[in-house]
């Protein structure tokens, strides 16, 4: 079967899968919403529309998203399954219908095969700039694909007490209009978890991405065979189908990040520290941009309904790209090239022009903005200088009761690309306040969300704008 048809059919194979599950459970789970935005300018503010999983139209809108799900609640089986299809339909400036999710997990015991195309979890309660993660926030639609991961760490048997791992392997497929058209994303990510102690642990590891195969209007087909995967798996240089670029270097866009996390666990108050790394090439493997990153720091007061339950603070720093000065870091002794070193540009690439964006959205840190689509319709990119910058985040949450709530404030400072860069450094304070009024309180028969933002500064247009948003859950 030829890959053009290969994608469409499984596809297909999956929807027809998720129905089939839905059709052999007792009941269907679901959920439906109402939401509509306004904005004082043209779009809308910052956090009203990034972190939100590519679902919301920047620009004043109506929307109804519908979705039905099943999770696996273990009982007294290891195996089971999951699914969810989840649609949604927005009036905007360009309206739009779009399928946010739709994935069918096989799982047992701690281990979980996902089909589909499945949103990631929110991580720390949602105050996060970017989810914890420098290189992949909930900023962007998922992608279909394979993935097959760990749903929690796993103990080593030779070190029960004090070590465990987590890990995934996926291969996803890149199917939005983009300038290397059916790009293919490989990811794969192995973390250990240490037990220091009864109330300190500390988590290793790292995240790798890699775009390839797909079809380039300048540089035609790229290699897509079983050993060009293998390639990519291992960050190898390419064959001899392979741009000049390729064989010098890995074969394919490689990205990532080390993650590094410290837990303290007390009796009121827990605290996470976090740091996100970011690399492109050799230099940032080798720490060469070491203060390149997101760090982070959350603390958990334990109060679950308190006013304030949690806190967090981030500062996020991508000034240095491994150095001021790529000719003496991309030469050896004796003025050969090296491969893999020189200013890395975060999220952009000379092949996979499209870079590290889906559907026109930043899949990492939305600070990095990407380019407005071109007129063929193809994101190339995020802004060259616009992923230079540094910036501040600050989170609260907490319930006033019924109503639970979360703050978020932020400032980011843009600075230009090296030789060029900006005079007068654009800078842009956006901030959030979200109020929720559960299901069921006081007889209300849906979720009441309400939002207020802001943006001001001179980076974007000043804004203050808000949404309102009405949800309802059950089952039948």
């Amino acid at each position: 079967m030829k890959r053009f048809f290969l994608k469409p059919f499984l596809l297909i194979s999956l929807l027809l899968s998720v129905l089939l599950a839905a059709a052999q459970t007792d009941h269907f789970n679901y959920s439906a919403s109402l939401n509509s935005g306004i904005s004082s300018a043209e779009n809308l503010p910052f956090w009203l529309v990034s972190n939100r999983y590519g679902a919301i139209p920047n620009s004043d809108f109506g929307l109804l998203n519908a979705a039905i799900y099943s999770d696996f609640k273990k009982a007294d089986k290891d195996f089971g399954i999951a699914y969810k299809i989840s649609a949604t339909g927005s009036l905007a400036q360009e309206n739009e219908l779009l399928i946010n999710e739709m994935y069918l997990r096989l799982q047992y015991k701690n281990w979980a095969l996902d089909g589909g195309n499945r949103d990631d979890e929110v991580k720390w309660e949602g105050l996060s700039s970017t989810n914890g993660n420098i290189l992949k926030s909930i900023n962007s639609r998922a992608y279909p694909g394979i993935n097959l991961k760990t749903l929690d760490y796993i103990k080593l048997p030779f070190a029960q007490n004090w070590l465990g791992f987590q890990m995934n392997f996926a291969n996803y497929w890149l199917n939005d209009n983009r300038y290397v058209d059916q790009a293919n994303l490989h990811h794969a990510s192995l973390f250990f978890k240490f037990k220091l102690n009864p109330k300190i642990d500390l988590i290793a590891g790292l995240d790798h991405y890699a775009q390839w195969a797909g079809t380039s209007p300048s540089t035609g087909k790229q290699p897509n065979t079983f050993k060009d995967f293998i390639r990519i798996v291992l960050g190898k240089s390419g064959g001899g189908s392979a741009t000049v670029g390729d064989q010098m270097n890995a074969l394919g866009n490689h990205l990532g990040s080390y993650l590094v996390q410290l837990n303290y666990r007390a009796d009121k108050t827990n605290l996470s520290f976090y740091y996100s790394h970011p690399f492109e090439d050799a230099s940032g493997l080798e720490m060469q941009n070491w203060m390149d990153g997101l760090y982070g720091l959350m603390v958990d007061l334990k109060k679950p309904t308190a006013p304030i339950s949690h806190l967090l603070a981030e500062f996020t720093y991508t000034k240095n790209m491994s150095g001021e000065n790529p000719p003496d870091q991309g030469y050896d002794d004796d003025g050969n090239p090296i491969p893999g070193r020189g200013h890395d540009n975060y999220f952009n690439n000379g092949i996979y022009n499209s870079g590290w964006t889906y559907f026109g959205k930043t899949i990492g840190s939305p600070y990095f903005t990407a380019m407005p689509v071109d007129e063929n319709g193809i994101t190339n990119g995020v802004i060259l200088g616009d992923n230079r910058f540094m910036a501040f985040n600050v989170g609260m949450q907490g319930t006033f009761k019924p109503v639970q709530y979360k703050a978020m404030l932020s400032h980011v400072t843009y600075f230009g690309w090296f030789g060029n860069e900006y005079e007068t450094k654009p800078k842009q304070f956006s901030g959030l306040v979200e109020l929720l009024l559960p299901q069921n309180t006081k007889g209300i028969p849906f979720d009441i969300s309400l939002a207020a933002s802001f943006d001001t500064g001179t980076y974007a247009p000043d804004a203050i704008g808000g949404f309102l948003k009405l949800t309802r859950r059950g089952s039948f």
